[in-house]
């Protein structure tokens, strides 16, 4: 298991005397969001909330708060010995996340075509470019937040208020997984569907941007499945079924 990957200069610098407390919080909780979603921490990874809150340069208050709102979000576990850990996965639970990625992420696929606007499509292009970037370089957790701001930036378009933190709790539990897409050899990531997604976005089609988004989700999680990384269960792809 790799060890934790240090946040950002931003958060770990200690808050000025002006800064608001609730500011504080807010900027640890969306720290840990961010490393969650994009692979900064990977299952079964421990670390105590005092250690937790020298590397956000904070006192353990505002981490606590943070880490019970990610506890009831699914997205961590207190342990007995009081130490926080991101939760194993086990290959039923990521198909079973999979599919619900498939349908909610879907949908707001197909809402945000309809909203697409030249500058959206500009802007996603560019992320997709640095995300190709990255995947060649083997930059491992550059991939993953391009990858994750890309699809975050293209859901906003839906504007749903509903749609979007159903999403964002989704990639607070699956997110820990993907850091494993880019590690293994035998995994191939060439987000290939994105380029499939832009071309929808830019023929108006919302159906076909939706099955772009659908086999995204179900290609890695295809290849994921096949790797013995779910808690020592056989992960291979059996009877789950992408969707249509």
């Amino acid at each position: 298991m790799r060890p934790l990957i240090a946040i950002d200069e931003e958060v770990r610098r200690p808050p000025a005397a002006k800064r608001h407390r609730g500011e504080v919080q807010d900027r640890v909780l969306e720290r840990l969001r961010s490393g969650l979603m994009i692979g900064v921490f990977v299952p079964g990874q421990t670390i105590t909330l005092r250690r937790l809150a020298e590397m956000l340069g904070t006192s353990p208050m505002p981490v606590r708060k943070a880490i019970h709102q990610l506890t009831a979000a699914n997205a961590l576990e207190i342990l007995p010995n009081r130490s926080v850990a991101v939760p194993r996965m086990s290959a039923e639970r990521f198909k079973d996340l999979t599919r619900a990625r498939q349908a909610v992420e879907g949908l707001a696929a197909e809402l945000a075509c309809a909203n697409a606007t030249p500058a959206l499509i500009r802007e996603l292009t560019a992320i997709n470019s640095r995300l190709q970037q990255a995947i060649r370089r083997r930059k491992i957790l550059e991939c993953l937040e391009m990858n994750q701001r890309f699809h975050f930036t293209f859901y906003a378009a839906a504007r749903s208020p509903i749609l979007a933190p159903l999403i964002e709790s989704l990639w607070l539990q699956v997110g820990p997984i993907l850091y494993t897409s880019l590690t293994d050899s035998d995994m191939p990531w060439d987000a290939v569907q994105h380029e499939h997604l832009l071309a929808a976005i830019k023929s108006r089609r919302p159906v076909a941007a939706r099955r772009a988004i659908v086999r995204d989700i179900g290609e890695t999680a295809k290849s994921l499945l096949r790797l013995s990384t779910f808690n020592g269960h056989n992960a291979r792809f059996g009877s789950f079924r992408l969707m249509a």
